[in-house]
């Protein structure tokens, strides 16, 4: 399964998979030339063995039901009465699929020889399995402090901002400051913090933001300056 340019080139450069390859070049030449757009594409490669390389050996029309492709390798069996040879013969077939339209591909393989027997189905899954977490999921959070500290002024509201995401439920807000008190809002997005006596230069208010995925980030702080 190739999701990627970079998986097909590491593929194709790795040497140990050339021995015994017949028609490599062939394949490499075709897979390549198909010039696939990855950003919406992958590429499924599907083998298959038979005990013998007199059996005719034919990829049917895939068949796509739902965002499930099905798709079948068939062996047709050596006529009773006729020899075949001994040697295994091994098949690879190149398939490229849509994400946006197929989300696995199934492959029904029927082996034939002197007896056809059909083989378990594998199922290969297009798309990556995505991470619990998402960044999708994760909101962006920021704290706006006041833009200027005026002389004589005691108080100042601190603001946090939460855009975007996909809180697991509803969100709360933890606010700690570096000095001061904070007289109103905490538990809200607006904070009103009373500096008396310290002096708002340096003053730093965090905030957690709870009730997000675990491993989103749910700090943001902003630091206030004298003017």
């Amino acid at each position: 399964m190739f999701r990627s340019q970079q998986d097909l080139d590491s593929f194709l450069a790795d040497k140990s998979t050339q021995s015994g390859w017949n028609n490599r070049q062939i394949f490499e030449d075709a897979v390549r030339n198909a010039k696939l757009d990855f950003s919406k594409e992958a590429l499924v490669l599907l083998r298959h063995t038979e005990g013998s390389g007199s059996v005719k050996v034919t990829f049917e029309k895939p068949v796509l039901k739902g965002r499930n492709l099905l798709c079948e390798i068939r062996g047709t069996s050596i006529p009773p009465g006729y020899g075949g040879t001994a040697d295994m013969a091994y098949y690879c077939f190149a398939v490229a699929v849509s994400k946006a339209q197929v989300s696995q591909v199934e492959l029904q393989a029927i082996e034939g020889g002197f007896s056809a027997r059909r083989l378990a189905p594998i199922i290969l899954p297009i798309s990556e399995k995505e991470p619990a977490n998402k960044i999708e999921d994760c909101p962006a959070i920021s704290v706006t402090c006041p833009e200027l500290g005026r002389a004589g002024n005691t108080r100042m509201k601190f603001i946090a901002t939460v855009t975007g995401g996909n809180p697991r439920s509803e969100i709360s807000y933890n606010w700690k400051v570096s000095k001061g008190t904070i007289r109103h809002g905490q538990g809200t997005a607006v904070i009103d913090v009373d500096f008396t006596g310290v002096g708002q230069d340096g003053l730093t208010a965090t905030v957690e933001v709870k009730g997000l995925e675990p491993n989103c980030q749910r700090f943001a702080s902003c630091t206030t300056a004298i003017f």
